[in-house]
């Protein structure tokens, strides 16, 4: 049986009326259920009555880049590297690019800010890039069937499904650090991760965990050690570290890590003689530093790539399932690791 109007009216929860003026582009309708009834009757195959809608051609397509954040020093990289994956490959395919970018500084309504901005640029599609992990304000989007892609495992507040989203393999970066200092004879490693560490932090947590359970040792072998953003000698967390007197640290991101050097520098403890240090993700300063510091480095311009490949592929099926792509992770080694047969 062919999709009808009443069908579409079912699925959206508006009316015959209100879905037939939609597929005609009256004016009376706002772009938001416009949006949501094509989307609708592209998913459930129904053709009729949107003839006079023209479809666009490759070189009219507009992706938009929605940017979330605070601007902190330590996100500039991430989004820069990742915004010329995306250029790059929306030049590729004679996509436009709008950029659009909000402050969550709390002092707006999220949610319209967010819809209102996305829809009256104009863009076909979204890709997300945001540190934030607790997302709000998609709710009317996700409603409307709008195209989005997410850079990173990302998590909507009251959604339960999953999204299209494009993540560097968080789980898989983690066990490759633990094993590289399992593989340098370190057994006393302790994984440092700040308060309140988002999901994906957690994924490099795991990895963690994983590579020790494969190497034989036991849950009281791990040692995760939550620390503050800022190091001070007083502080509980940095007394609990000096107690755990392990051989090497490996720091789940960047910031830990630009931690981890002020209190290893500020207790006397030298690198990697006494302690071996790995971060998961590199930052400009790291490969500078004395001794210059091991990383596991995301891919941040492939990730910009393949979100846009993936927005593309949504644009021209919108009944697609969500998909989430990993893009793996590499170990950059530098001089912060030793063997620790030579650790004093």
């Amino acid at each position: 049986m062919k999709p009808t109007i009443q069908d579409i009216a079912n699925i959206a929860g508006v009316s015959k009326a209100t879905v037939s003026l939609a597929l005609t582009d009256h004016p009376r309708i706002s772009s938001e259920t416009k949006i949501k009834i094509r989307n609708i009757a592209k998913e459930i195959g129904y053709a009729k009555g949107m003839a006079v809608v023209s479809e666009k051609t490759k070189t009219d397509v507009s992706l938009g880049v929605l940017y979330l954040g605070g601007n902190h020093d330590m996100e500039k990289g991430f989004f820069r590297d990742t915004l010329m994956g995306i250029c790059e490959e929306a030049a590729r395919s004679e996509f436009d690019v709008t950029m659009i970018g909000i402050h969550m500084d709390g002092k707006n309504n999220v949610e319209e800010n967010i819809t209102n901005r996305v829809i009256k640029s104009g863009v076909d599609g979204i890709i997300i890039i945001t540190n934030n992990h607790q997302l709000t304000g998609f709710d009317k989007l996700l409603e409307m069937r709008f195209p989005m892609v997410f850079v990173g495992s990302r998590k909507v507040a009251g959604y339960s499904n999953p999204l299209h989203c494009v993540s560097s393999d968080n789980y898989n970066g983690g066990r490759m650090a633990t094993e590289y200092l399992l593989g340098l004879g370190h057994k006393q490693i302790a994984m440092v991760i700040p308060q309140g560490a988002p999901h994906w932090e957690m994924e490099r947590v795991d990895g963690y965990c994983a590579a020790l359970r494969n190497a034989g040792l036991t849950s009281s072998d791990y040692r995760v050690i939550r620390v503050n953003s800022l190091y001070q000698a007083e502080d509980e967390c940095w007394r609990e570290l000096d107690r755990m007197d392990c051989t090497a640290i490996f720091a789940v991101n960047a910031r830990v890590g630009i931690t981890l050097l002020h209190y290893l520098r500020n207790t006397g403890k030298k690198i990697p003689d006494q302690v071996s240090l790995i971060v998961f993700d590199d930052f400009p300063s790291f490969s500078l530093e004395d001794p210059p510091v091991s990383v596991i480095m995301q891919d941040k311009k492939t990730l910009g790539t393949m979100s846009t490949k993936l927005l593309a592929d949504i644009l021209g099926n919108t009944n697609e399932y969500p998909r989430q792509i990993m893009i793996p992770t590499q170990l950059i080694e530098r001089k912060s690791c030793m063997a620790q047969d030579r650790v004093e």
